[in-house]
């Protein structure tokens, strides 16, 4: 716009939009982004420039991050995308991209599942567009859902510097609207958390002293609709003072008798002087749009809904996040010098991973036995087992007292073939076993399974719940870790969340966090249980994918429980390539 360069042919409202924005639109869909940021220009917008991909025959999204990333007058970069050609390629330069301007991502095309295998868990749940919300998290790509949501979030990340923390305090002159604010900030929500500011005992008297005997300085801080324009000025100040205070959200409204639109110049006066964000909701019937439109050409970020408001909060705190996990990173690489980039270190592990498949009993086709094999020669425990086949006359062939031999009673007796992966489902388990019983339940399954080895174990005890660690390889993006409940109701939980490989014991960290039953490491009913080495099993599994690299096609350790101070993989279920 600012170089009136223009080669879109249909209507787009270029009138409207804001000649000095910095923010640059690339976007799969002309349409799209055209009625969007049309829409968005009638309450202030500022483009850099306008990029429509078409078909992406000769030039693509790598070739616009890549040119944005050098352009001196944007500050925030946003896409709408339908497909990732290039996805690791484009990850990787956006991550590099994140560690100085914003990178938001509308995808598109979130129902469309990549993954059509239903041989494990894995499969079933890592649909592409969880892979691609735990990648892009992963590398630092701030991801929004709707194109009201990609205009919200790259005009805050243009205009308003990064929230220094999360606390919230809400100033409003309209009671309900500020308990309004403060339900949509206290929501648990999957992107960064809100809380609502403790106010300082001195920036209450502030407030006292600048308004009413009756005024409600908790937060939220109500000055109610008899407030003047003087007494938000004064207010705005007090927040802005108290080190308690993060981020505020201004409820102005114009309707009462003592507020004039000079309270525009004050909100803007205050957001180019405050090192804390401020944004602004208001409500003025036919007139909200011009309003906020004279906030943003002010330069203040506003809103017409509370919702909206509070979610462009959440966008400052979710930056903040992101710049400083790469910081940290920065700084653990600085203070080990003798550290290597995962991908570059020659793994311990090849020769005797060349070993292991060459022993299979199938050819290419693991059994559990041998995927437990695997899984622990990565220093992740499985319980002490031993893989039986039985004679033709099983009854009279086994000497089970033998097999047996320093392995702990109770015993688990499971069908050990790769081509059962469910054997809850077909009955072929059988728990609790003493030593008396189990010659006669090992007959049983034995019978029920001709020809197939029987795996007996030690029953690991355990307390708490059980999760799953899987890998699966997505179509685009490659190796996938997942980390969520688990058991047989892996499916019906659904609660995962989903990195690339290869994963830190950091990433790890942080995908356990997002999981609805996190709260379980927070010595949820007395349950001890170790959230870093959960962490640090994950790490090892996702060591295991680069290892073995494109010859693995999914992993399932489910479940994998907490027993006796280590995490214990129960089952684990392994698919090479071309045996899925």
């Amino acid at each position: 716009p600012d170089e009136n360069i223009d080669t879109i042919f249909v209507e787009h409202g270029d009138s409207s939009l804001d000649r000095d924005g910095k923010i640059a639109c690339i976007v799969q869909s002309g349409s799209m982004g055209v009625e969007a940021l049309g829409y968005a220009s009638n309450t202030g917008y500022g483009m850099r420039a306008f990029v429509g991909l078409g078909n992406k025959c000769d030039l693509d999204e790598m070739d616009f991050l890549e040119y944005f990333d050098k352009d001196g007058k944007t500050n925030c970069i946003g896409f709408y995308l339908e497909n990732i050609e290039k996805g690791r390629e484009f990850l990787k330069a956006a991550k590099e991209v994140t560690h100085k301007k914003p990178v938001v991502v509308l995808k598109a095309g979130r129902t469309v599942t990549a993954a059509q295998a239903v041989s494990s868990h894995t499969g079933k749940l890592a649909g592409s567009d969880n892979v691609i919300s735990g990648a892009f998290k992963q590398f630092g790509i701030q991801r929004v859902y709707d194109d009201e949501e990609f205009c919200d979030a790259t005009k805050v990340l243009s205009m308003l510097p990064g929230a220094p923390g999360n606390r919230v305090a809400v100033l409003t002159g309209a009671g309900g609207y500020g308990v309004m604010c403060t339900d949509f900030i206290e929501k648990q929500v999957t992107r960064a958390p809100l809380v609502m500011a403790p106010i300082g005992d001195e920036t209450k008297k502030k407030i006292r002293e600048a308004t009413f005997s009756f005024t409600s300085c908790e937060n939220p801080v109500d000055i109610t609709a008899s407030a003047d324009d003087g007494m938000f000025s004064k207010c705005l100040d007090a927040l802005i003072d108290d080190n308690n205070v993060d981020i505020i959200i201004c409820i102005a409204f114009f309707s009462p008798p003592g507020i004039s639109v000079n309270l525009i110049d004050i909100i803007a006066e205050k957001t180019q002087s405050s090192s804390k964000p401020i944004l602004v909701f208001t409500k003025y019937g036919p007139f909200t749009d011009n309003s906020i439109k004279y906030l943003f050409q002010a330069g203040v970020v506003g809103y017409p809904s509370i919702g909206r408001a509070v979610r462009a909060a959440r966008i400052l705190v979710e930056r903040e996040i992101i710049k400083q996990r790469f910081k940290q990173v920065a700084e653990n690489h600085a203070n080990n010098k003798k550290s290597t980039k995962l991908s570059k270190i020659k793994s311990l592990q090849f020769d005797q991973i060349s070993l292991w498949m060459s022993g299979l009993l199938n050819q290419g086709r693991p059994d559990e036995f041998e995927a437990k094999q695997l899984v622990s020669m990565y220093g992740i425990c499985v319980p002490e087992g031993k893989r039986i086949i039985p004679d033709i006359d099983f009854d009279n062939g086994i000497d089970l007292d033998v097999e047996i031999d320093g392995i702990q009673p109770p015993y688990v007796l499971k069908v050990c073939s790769p081509d059962i992966f469910h054997k809850t489902e077909e009955m072929g388990v059988i728990l609790d076993n003493g030593r008396d019983g189990v010659k006669q339940n090992f007959i049983e399954l034995a019978g029920r399974f001709k020809d197939q080895p029987i795996l007996l174990e030690h029953q690991s005890p355990f307390m708490g719940p059980e999760f799953i660690i899987g890998i699966f390889r997505d179509p685009v993006l490659g190796h996938a870790i997942m980390v969520g409940a688990g058991g047989i109701l892996t499916e019906v939980y659904k609660d995962t969340a989903f990195r690339l490989v290869p994963c830190s014991v950091n990433e790890a960290l942080q995908m356990i966090d997002e999981l609805m039953m996190s709260p379980v490491f927070q010595n949820f009913r007395g349950m001890a249980l170790d959230k870093k080495k959960l962490a640090q099993t994950i790490a090892k599994v996702s060591r295991l994918a680069c290892d073995i690299g494109d010859q693995l096609s999914q992993l399932d350790i489910n479940p994998i429980v907490y027993s006796n101070g280590h995490w214990v993989a129960l089952d684990v279920k392994l698919v090479l390539d071309g045996n899925d």
